[in-house]
């Protein structure tokens, strides 16, 4: 089991070009990648500048390597940010890697950061760059978020007026994710950190959603 935060793509058994080309490979786990926050940063911002980020990403080798969620930053995403694409994947949400690569080229990360500005949540993001010409879905943007640093929770801030707490929220807004999740036997904890909110919150939404 690996406590580095960034897993070296040359530990695995795999001898692709990609991760012969990652940027981890000149780094050294010891001296860069410990469990801290810092280390973490720092992890992410190698993993920023890497050529072969969406490669490591959705490498099916170096994520069976990482089954036990403790393999840290791997495609400069967290093992959380990691267990909630797997999570996303079981209510048939699939990123675009792609996409989310161009999100951070200048033009769309400058409109991403203005919509951030606005306090905008992922979906919303997604609904105005689609109609600003760049066809994206939610999880895509998500993707891109957590690239820049930002925590793209799906739970948008609370808007001005609204003084329901945020397990009303939950069931009334995103009921329909609840229940799907609920339905897939999916672990509170898993569907608590998709929508980007406490467990025990949650858990208060599942409950009142199957007594409703």
């Amino acid at each position: 089991m690996t406590t580095a935060v960034l897993t070296h793509h040359t530990a695995p058994t795999t001898d692709t070009d990609w991760a012969r080309r990652s940027a981890c490979t000149a780094e050294s786990a010891d001296d860069f990648f410990g469990t801290t926050a810092a280390a973490e940063a720092r992890a992410r911002e190698v993993c920023r500048t890497c050529p072969v980020r969406i490669q490591c990403l959705t490498d099916r080798r170096v994520l069976d390597a990482d089954d036990d969620g403790t393999g840290g930053v791997l495609g400069g995403l967290s093992a959380t940010q990691r267990r909630i694409l797997a999570t996303a994947e079981l209510l048939g949400e699939r990123p675009d890697l792609g996409r989310a690569n161009e999100l951070l080229t200048p033009r769309w990360r400058y409109r991403l950061h203005k919509l951030r500005i606005a306090a905008a949540g992922p979906q919303r993001m997604a609904e105005i760059l689609t109609a600003e010409g760049l066809e994206v879905d939610t999880i895509t943007v998500r993707v891109a978020l957590w690239w820049t640093g930002a925590d793209g929770k799906v739970v948008a801030r609370r808007v001005r007026g609204d003084r329901r707490p945020l397990w009303q929220r939950l069931r009334e807004d995103h009921g329909d994710v609840i229940a799907g999740l609920l339905a897939r036997g999916t672990r509170h904890i898993d569907g608590a950190d998709y929508l980007g909110v406490r467990v025990g919150t949650y858990s208060r939404a599942a409950q009142e959603l199957k007594t409703a």
